[in-house]
């Protein structure tokens, strides 16, 4: 008996590790998909979620995806939709990858689930990138650290630039609704509609649906917060730095037209018939770098009104969120002298300008690019998603959890984004995914045991929250809701533990400018 018990021993140990049970073919829309498996999760890459959007169905709300015929090889990921390459985005390099095309409408499934029985949470990630630029496949992205810990994860892929939000006037024209624009959060919708059809074949559970991304992705779950047409498709979310609040207001149909047909006309085109025959790599170009040119706006029906109006009002899609920003979110701008410095604050805050200049001082040139640096993180960052907790907590009934990320990542000097002679980037915008993901090993980094053990934190408390909407649990520091401690975040960094929310003095000067 005991050389039976010891031969028992050694087959467990030698065993080969669990192997995922779903790989396909699993029936979904459009047909059957088959998956591959990496260790115990299997991974569906480039599924189709809606029809390409080309030729006549350039800019137009997503179409139903078309039917295949026998298995479709879910292995490798789709294309990105069309983007210039080289913006300030984790998305950045220096030319047109041939892995481009319109007909980029697909998603990725990361699942450890052993069968379809069973209903674990869904976690649905929408990638940043300024709404000008976006991937599913980079390795950050991976979903796989998440799927072990027991999600589905799911990563989406949508239109960009002015292929997926711009408004024309001829657009609207011709579309029932009498809108045009947010096509890329159409795209959201619809990837949304099929991950609720279909989540369940891959062991998820489409009443358990979590949005949470990171930048234009963040942005993007507050829109689909405040779209009833998101209304019951998503149950919590979770906003990484980037909300339609503050100085990210969207801008009114009307005036996003104008800009669609100056483009146009730009390009010599202003009928449909001539701007859908342009080519998109023309359009690409056309639109640059330049931020703000084309996302979301207020269209009356898929953004029926300002963000701040319908939270104010109650009409937003009443979930839990968990919502924060990084302690560096802006960068320096080389040229910004003092006298710039304090010509700028005058400008822009009139009589709270002395105020703003004692919460950030400055008395040289050098000093003036770092308190201008302070004062535009708090701006975009804390300013922000201050903003959408307070109004969530104002009129809605689930509770807000709001964070504060502080760790510096050990990004060698050879990668700084100004290079090796830069001021290193702090706790940069986006350092924080890595760790929420469970992703460091995708950069080749110097990790120490803090980074490590945050990492663990973090994914912990995204993974409780997509859960149960709690991301409290056994062994974490206690994290407060916005009703319990309004005037306290939780810090992420060097430690975890609920501090005073920072710059509470500056954010109440700027919701007097921007509190609109």
């Amino acid at each position: 008996m005991r050389i039976l018990c010891v031969l028992a021993t050694l087959a467990l140990a030698i065993s080969p590790p669990a192997q995922a049970q779903i790989v396909g073919p699993v029936a979904v829309d459009g047909g059957k998909v088959a998956g591959a498996a990496e260790g115990d999760v299997a991974i569906f890459k480039g599924i189709p979620f809606a029809a390409a959007p080309v030729d006549d169905l350039r800019w137009k709300p997503p179409q139903p995806v078309t039917s295949w015929n026998g298995t479709y090889e879910a292995t490798d990921f789709g294309p990105d939709c069309p983007q210039l390459r080289g913006a300030p985005t984790e998305t950045a390099s220096t030319t047109l990858p041939p892995d481009q095309s319109e007909d980029c409408l697909y998603l990725n499934i990361w699942t450890a689930a052993d069968s379809s029985a069973e209903r674990r949470p869904v976690m649905v990630w929408i990638y940043g990138g300024g709404y000008r630029a976006g991937s599913t496949a980079l390795p950050t992205y991976d979903g796989a650290a998440l799927a072990r810990e027991g999600v589905v994860f799911v990563s989406i892929a949508y239109r960009v630039g002015p292929l997926g939000f711009m408004a024309h006037p001829a657009l609207s024209a011709e579309s029932p609704r009498h809108v045009s624009g947010n096509y890329g959060l159409l795209d959201q919708v619809a990837a949304l509609d099929w991950i609720r059809r279909n989540i369940a074949s891959f062991g998820g559970d489409p009443d358990r649906i979590t949005i949470f991304g990171q930048s234009a992705g963040s942005m993007s779950t507050s829109y689909l917060a405040s779209s009833p047409l998101a209304t019951g498709k998503f149950h919590r979310l979770i906003g990484q730095t980037g909300a339609g609040f503050g100085i990210l207001t969207p801008r009114p149909i009307a005036d996003a037209e104008a800009v669609g047909l100056a483009f146009g006309r730009d390009l010599g085109a202003e009928t449909l018939p001539e701007l859908r025959a342009l080519d998109a790599g023309e359009l690409i170009a056309a639109a640059g770098y330049e931020s703000g040119t084309f996302q979301p706006i207020s269209d009356g029906w898929a953004v029926p009104g300002t963000l701040r109006d319908i939270y104010r009002e109650g009409r937003q899609n009443d979930v839990a969120m968990m919502i924060g920003s990084n302690d560096d979110e802006a960068g320096e701008n080389p040229a910004q002298t003092l006298a710039g410095y304090r010509a700028g604050l005058e400008r822009q805050y009139g009589p709270d300008a002395a105020r703003l200049l004692e919460l950030h001082p400055a008395s040289t040139d050098a000093e003036a690019r770092a308190a201008d640096r302070s004062l535009a993180t708090t701006t975009l960052g804390d300013y922000t998603m201050f903003s959408w907790g307070r109004a969530q907590a104002t009129t809605g009934r689930q509770p807000v959890y709001a964070y504060r990320f502080t760790r510096n990542p050990p990004i060698p000097p050879a990668e700084y984004p100004g290079g090796p002679d830069a001021a290193p980037p702090g706790a940069w915008h986006g350092a924080e995914i890595p760790y929420a993901l469970g992703n460091l090993a995708a950069r080749d980094w110097p990790w120490t045991e803090r980074d490590r053990a945050l990492s663990r934190q973090m994914m912990s408390y995204w993974i409780n929250f997509a859960t149960t909407g709690d991301p409290n649990g056994s062994g974490l520091p206690h994290w407060p809701t916005y009703r319990e401690e309004p005037a306290e975040v939780m810090e992420l960094g060097d430690q975890t533990r609920a501090i005073r929310r920072p710059e509470l003095p500056t954010l109440e000067i700027l919701d007097r400018h921007l509190g609109h």
